[in-house]
């Protein structure tokens, strides 16, 4: 017991300097359609059920990976949905918050959980997004990085050896992360989605799920996964083709009940300033209709022969943070006018 009250003191040491997350508007209502605004209240009640149903999932990124299981990605959703949830908090529900941040943070002070020098190539490949995105959002949440910040250094070399693997929206966001810890890029990362799929203007019916996740994960690269709301990245015709994207994809995920891109899809919405839009509505509905008696989001016992109850961490985890980010970006993340307009 003294050794985690030793890593949890840790945790918020040092921080005089680190980026902490910015107070959001409570109870913002400017831009939200009215029928959507009328649903605060299953808003509301869907958050604490979901934050109940974090509060007892235990992820451990080691023990993960030995049942196959992405860990670093695992702890990663499971930091960013409480990240989202404490930053539309309350006052009041705020020491709790950050008092299981700092518990479910604890695992990154531990010697195993740096290894990103001695794992295979394979699950190299699979957490060196993660590793860097874990610290970001440590960050934002005011905890303690310094060590944390050496060993990205020390992970330097092997990262820039993996950036010709990367996709399009990979090479934006690790170009963000590089930019943020001073790391220096191996080649120009910054314009990667020149050849991505919004640029190449894939028709939206010949999207497959993996597509439909590129989409919307280039979205979320450029707005620095709602961090950075005050940009207006995309051109007229890049936006003519994205209303009519999200139209035909969020139909697509609500008759097929998956709430997982159906969240995703709506939250990139809310970032392009589509609140207008049918889809947008019909979207946050189908999102607190489908949420489970547990708090989680997904229906995945299909799986559960394969992942028995690890099938919350590799699959309902995802799916519940994404609909927490786009439920609390509608409900209580006005977007602010663009800079410099």
């Amino acid at each position: 017991m003294r050794g985690l009250a030793l890593i949890l003191a840790a945790c918020v040491a040092g921080c005089s300097g680190c980026p902490v997350l910015a107070p959001q508007a409570q109870h913002a209502t400017g831009g939200i359609p009215p029928e959507v605004a009328a649903l605060r209240p299953r808003y509301q009640q869907a958050l604490a059920k979901a934050r109940r149903w974090l509060d007892v999932l235990h992820v451990d990124p080691n023990e993960l990976r030995r049942v196959g299981i992405k860990g670093k990605k695992k702890l990663v959703e499971q930091l960013d949905a409480y990240y989202r949830l404490l930053r539309v908090a309350s006052p009041a529900e705020r020491p709790g918050l950050r008092a299981r941040i700092r518990q479910v943070a604890a695992v990154t002070y531990l010697d195993r959980y740096h290894d990103m020098l001695t794992i295979s190539e394979r699950w190299f490949k699979q957490d060196a997004t993660s590793y860097l995105r874990a610290a970001v959002l440590m960050e934002r949440l005011g905890l303690d990085t310094r060590r944390y910040r050496q060993e990205i250094k020390k992970a330097h070399g092997r990262l820039n050896g993996h950036m010709g693997k990367r996709g399009p929206h990979q090479r934006r966001v690790f170009h963000w992360y590089y930019k943020h810890f001073g790391l220096e890029e191996p080649f120009p990362l910054g314009q990667a989605l020149k050849g991505g799929v919004i640029a190449r203007r894939v028709a939206p019916g010949k999207l497959d799920n993996t597509g439909v996740y590129d989409l919307t994960h280039e979205i979320y690269a450029l707005y620095e996964y709602g961090d950075r709301l005050d940009v207006d990245p995309f051109g007229a015709t890049a936006k003519q083709y994205l209303r009519r994207a999200f139209g035909v994809l969020v139909a697509r995920y609500i008759r097929k009940r998956n709430p997982d891109l159906a969240a995703e899809l709506v939250e990139c919405m809310h970032y392009l300033r589509l609140q207008n839009e049918a889809a947008y509505r019909d979207g946050v509905r189908f999102l607190l209709e489908t949420q489970n008696a547990d708090g989680s989001w997904g229906e995945y016992e299909r799986y559960r022969k394969r992942y028995g109850d690890y099938v919350r961490h590799g699959l309902l985890l995802h799916t519940t943070l994404v609909a927490i980010g786009a439920l609390a970006a509608v409900f209580d993340q006005p977007m602010p006018p663009v800079r410099g307009q």
